[in-house]
Parts: C-alpha cells; structure tokens; sequence
C-alpha cells in the first residue's frame, strides 16, 4: 500500500484535472471567481479528498482496505459506483445551493434533478480507472525480478 497511495494520488491529480480544466469553461460559469488555473487546481483537491473517501466507503463495505490491490467483486463495484453518484450529486447540489457556480444552456442535466451529468460522469468514470491505474502501476513497481542462472554457470554448490 506504501506504493499505492503516491500513485493514486498522481494518477488521479492527472485525470481530474484534465477532465475539469477541459469542460469547465464550456459547461460551467463560476460565479464567485473567475475559472482561473488555481480555481481548476482547487477543484482537483477536492476531487482527491472525493476519491480518498471513495476507498475509505469500498473499504468499508466490503471490510477490506486493500481492495484495490485486489480482484474487484461485484461489492467493490457497485459501493464504487454507487459512491461516485452520491458523491458528485451531493457535491453539485451543496455547490449549486451555495451559488458557487451554475451550469451554461449546453451542460446537460441528469434527469429530474438540477445537476450536471458532467460530474456525475466525472466520478463514475474517474473513480474506478484511477483506482485501476494506481493498482497497475503499482504492481508494476512493487514487482521484483526474479533473478536469471548466468549462462554457463554450473549449478554444483560445491
């Protein structure tokens, strides 16, 4: 897990950033400030504080902090799942009641509610490729070579 952590982090920093520096001006309007580049890097912080407790509630419901270095039951799946929608709709509701921003004309809006379906997609898409990505590379880097007999070399221990 000691490798894990730094690449889930990088991993998803990378995603989540690039998905809101990309759909931001074209779906969003800030309406306290403007969206500058330290607005989009606020936004990625928090997405990290949102995938730290997307691993903390599949931790939770399947009692097992290590599920992502693991095979993904379906238990895994859908707590992921299910928390990427709860959270991204919380988060846009809490938001839009805040006046933080609103959505352009062109934003399309998940049915019979106010939001965007823009970050509902975010979380649902990011959440389990960042965790995906994080184990990837992390089994990777944790892999040891095993060692290669030198050519030529006897095996006699003598």
């Amino acid at each position: 897990m000691w490798v894990f952590w730094p690449a889930l982090a990088l991993v998803s920093f990378v995603l989540h950033f690039i998905w809101e520096y990309v759909q931001c001006e074209a779906f969003f309007v800030h309406l306290r400030a403007p969206a500058s580049m330290a607005a989009m890097l606020r936004a990625t912080l928090g997405d990290l504080v949102l995938t730290a407790l997307a691993w903390l509630g599949t931790a939770l419901v399947s009692w097992n902090p290590r599920w992502p270095l693991q095979r993904w039951t379906p238990r895994v799946w859908l707590s992921l799942l299910g928390l990427a929608l709860a959270l991204s709709v919380a988060v846009e509701l809490h938001a839009l009641a805040m006046h933080w921003w609103r959505y352009t004309a062109r934003a399309p809006r998940l049915p019979a509610t106010p939001v965007s379906l823009l970050p509902v997609l975010q979380l649902v898409l990011l959440f389990p490729l960042s965790f995906g990505l994080a184990r990837a590379l992390t089994l990777r880097l944790s892999a040891t070579p095993k060692p290669q007999p030198l050519k030529g070399a006897s095996s006699w221990n003598g």
